[in-house]
């Protein structure tokens, strides 16, 4: 395989990976697969907890072009694990990261 290939193929496997609704529904069964009862490190209350949640859910649920797969995740994730909101925020944070990450590289 010559080297413009093998990046084109890269290329395209970063776009799918991350590509919210995909990203999203591995964050969904992941929070499926794992248990919860592993000390979470950072527990967010009261105040820290409210400000946590608006920044994301500006970001990512506003300002954001992908925000309607962010409230889709964020609904369901609510729905089924509503006791592991420090995690699912944490998912979607992520997914932000990493997509704005491989969109940085994607035109190179």
């Amino acid at each position: 395989m010559d080297a413009k290939t093998l990046v084109t193929g890269y290329k395209r496997i970063m776009r799918t990976i991350y590509k919210p609704s995909e990203y999203y529904r591995r964050a969904l069964d992941s929070l499926q697969r794992t248990p919860q009862d592993v000390p979470e490190a950072h527990q967010y209350h009261g105040f820290k907890a409210v400000t946590a949640f608006l920044r994301i859910a500006f970001r990512l649920g506003v300002l954001d072009s992908e925000r309607r797969e962010f409230w889709r995740f964020f609904i369901k994730a609510v729905h089924k694990h509503r006791d592991r909101m420090t995690e699912l925020l944490r998912h979607a944070a992520m997914a932000y990261h990493f997509r704005k990450l491989n969109e940085s590289y994607g035109d190179t």
